[in-house]
C-alpha cells in the first residue's frame, strides 16, 4: 500500500456507489413488477413507491459517479482557496520558518489517479532569497503520484537585509501525465499560473532544485509577494536538504 493515500475515503465511495448499483437494480425489479404484474390500475401508490424509489436512487448514484469527489480537497482546508494549478497539480508555495532554518514550502495537490511530473519555477523581480548559490531563477522539479497531496521542503538562505521584508517573484509551472491524467477524483481547479517550454521527450526528469539562467521564457506568470522570516533561525546540526513529504 503506498504511504499517503487516502484509501479509507475512496473505498467507502466505491463501497458506496456499488450499494447504490444494487439498490437501483431492486427498485427497478419492484418497478417493474408494480407496473406489469399488480393488479392496481393507474398511478397508485404501489406505483409511485417503487418509481419514486429508483428516481432517487438514480439521482443520486449519477451524483456519485460523475459530479462529487472522489477524495476530498485537502488542500483547500490547508491554504485556502486561492491556490494555482498547472494543468491537474494544484500549488501554493509559502516561506516557513522551520527548526532547521528558513524553507520555501510548495503545497501540491494532484486531481487525478495517474502520477505526473511538476516543475515550479520562479523568478525574482529584484533581490531574493537563495536556493541555489549564484542562480537568480528558482527551478524545482518533483514527481506526484495519483491523488496525493502533499509538500515540498526546499531549504533557502535569506539576507539579513530582506528579513522581515516582502519579495516578489514571477512564478509558472507545468506538469506532464505520462499515462494521461485518468479518472479525475476532485473537481475544484486552482487559478492558472502560466507556463514554459519543457522538452519532457528529451529530457529525464531530475527532482530537486537545479540551477538555471535568466533566459526561460515564462509565460503569462503570476506575480507572488512572499513574506520573509523576521529572525532566520537554525539548530545546531540540522539536516539542510531538499525532500518531499506526503499529507495525505
Amino acid at each position: 500500500m503506498r504511504r499517503g493515500f487516502d484509501y479509507r475515503s475512496h473505498g467507502m465511495h466505491e463501497k458506496r456507489n456499488f450499494i447504490l448499483i444494487l439498490a437501483l437494480t431492486v427498485g427497478l425489479i419492484w418497478c417493474g413488477w408494480a407496473w406489469f404484474y399488480s393488479q392496481d390500475e393507474g398511478l397508485t401508490f404501489m406505483r409511485a413507491l417503487p418509481s419514486l424509489f429508483v428516481l432517487v436512487i438514480a439521482l443520486w448514484l449519477t451524483y456519485g459517479m460523475t459530479l462529487e469527489d472522489r477524495l476530498s480537497d485537502t488542500l483547500l482546508d490547508i491554504v485556502g482557496s486561492h491556490y494555482f494549478e498547472a494543468d491537474g497539480v494544484c500549488l501554493f508555495p509559502v516561506i516557513r520558518n522551520s527548526e532547521a532554518g528558513p524553507e520555501l514550502s510548495i503545497y501540491y495537490q494532484n486531481r487525478f489517479e495517474n502520477p505526473a511530473s511538476v516543475i515550479v519555477h520562479l523568478r525574482p523581480t529584484g533581490n531574493s532569497f537563495e536556493v541555489v548559490s549564484g542562480a537568480s531563477d528558482i527551478h524545482i522539479a518533483f514527481r506526484v503520484s495519483g491523488g496525493d497531496v502533499g509538500v515540498i521542503h526546499q531549504p533557502i538562505r535569506v539576507p539579513q537585509l530582506l528579513q522581515g521584508e516582502i519579495v516578489e517573484l514571477k512564478m509558472v509551472a507545468v506538469s506532464h501525465y505520462p499515462r494521461s491524467h485518468g479518472t479525475r477524483w476532485r473537481r475544484r481547479e486552482g487559478r492558472p499560473c502560466g507556463s514554459m517550454q519543457i522538452d519532457w521527450a528529451g529530457n529525464a526528469m531530475k527532482t530537486g532544485a537545479h540551477e538555471v539562467d535568466g533566459t526561460i521564457e515564462l509565460k503569462n506568470p503570476v506575480t507572488l509577494h512572499l513574506a520573509m522570516p523576521k529572525v532566520c533561525f537554525a539548530s545546531e546540526g540540522a539536516i539542510r536538504a531538499w525532500r518531499q513529504e506526503l499529507i495525505s
